[in-house]
């Protein structure tokens, strides 16, 4: 079913980072930047097989969590008044 909303993660649940950075000259700003993206290639590269399998996990959970609601609603009454024949 398509057009049926998933379900969706609290955000808020997710660490978040707020750093108040430094003034940094161009060069200086580079430098940090591709030292980064360095060090974030090199992460992914020495841990892709347990970020592949974490990002499986996440994937199978959201699976599980949609199934478990779908089955939950199929479950409800229909918002119709039973009627005496």
């Amino acid at each position: 079913m398509p057009d049926d909303p998933e379900p969706t993660f609290d955000i808020t649940t997710r660490p978040c980072l707020i750093l108040d950075l430094p003034d940094l000259s161009d060069e200086a700003a580079l430098q940090l930047s591709e030292f980064l993206q360095t060090l974030a290639e090199h992460l992914d590269a020495h841990y892709s097989a347990h970020i592949l399998r974490a990002h499986r996990a996440r994937e199978s959970e959201r699976e599980r969590l949609y199934r478990e609601q779908r089955l939950l609603q199929a479950q409800q009454p229909l918002p119709f008044e039973d009627k005496p024949f």
